[in-house]
């Protein structure tokens, strides 16, 4: 079972990268495509990636916009976690650290569901 604020923080968080994905990333062709890949590290956080291919070449915005301000605040403040962007070239990668208490809880329903 997940805790209501981490729940809702990881939606938020995906719900934010799919709409900039589909206004401007991979998902806004057809050939693009979004990878969620997720695993546990040695000193059990959960590692989330978010990984876009084939879509329109992307460059690193000129400023943060809200759903990244959100998705930092949100991410380090409420779940003590990390956040990073990588704007290549062939689409974005954005990788989420959460620390082990919540990794437990998160690792063992992403285990269930696959």
């Amino acid at each position: 079972m997940l805790e209501p604020n981490t729940a809702q923080t990881i939606a938020i968080s995906f719900h934010e990268l799919a709409t900039n994905a589909a206004k401007y990333g991979s998902l806004s062709t057809a050939d693009g495509r979004v990878e969620i890949a997720w695993s546990l590290t040695a000193d059990g956080r959960l590692s989330l990636r978010w990984i876009e291919t084939g879509g329109p070449n992307v460059a690193p915005p000129m400023h943060r916009g809200f759903g990244t301000r959100v998705m930092e605040n949100t991410i380090a403040g409420q779940l003590k976690g990390e956040v990073r962007f990588d704007w290549r070239d062939q689409g974005l990668t954005c990788g989420i650290a959460l620390p082990a208490r919540t990794a437990r809880s998160l690792g063992r329903l992403l285990q269930d569901a696959g």
